[in-house]
């Protein structure tokens, strides 16, 4: 790992804070960790997995798919949805590591 030093220098370290200010949403959050366990979902799948309203599960995918965090594509009239950067589970998990700790 590089010194902190050396990351607060570069541009990496806004984008790290803007994509955990996108993640920082319990719902978007569970809708990340929810895709790392499947390979892709509907949006039917996501709302209803995850028991929230089309409208608010769909503006949360748009969100995470305008940063890059998710990726999608379409199959005949369904919207799937991938989680673009596996690492963030890592991420997650450390998260919920410290908050045991706590």
């Amino acid at each position: 790992m590089k010194p902190l030093l050396s990351r607060v220098e570069s541009k990496k370290v806004d984008k790290a804070a803007a994509m955990l200010k996108v993640l920082a949403h319990p719902k978007r959050l569970a809708i990340v960790d929810l895709l790392g366990k499947e390979d892709k979902m509907t949006v039917t799948e996501i709302y209803r997995s995850l028991d929230l309203p089309q409208a608010i599960a769909s503006q949360h995918l748009i969100t995470l798919k305008d940063r890059g965090i998710l990726s999608s594509f379409k199959v005949g009239t369904k919207i799937y949805y991938s989680l673009s950067i596996p690492k963030l589970l890592d991420v997650i998990d450390s998260l919920e590591d410290c908050c045991d700790a706590i």
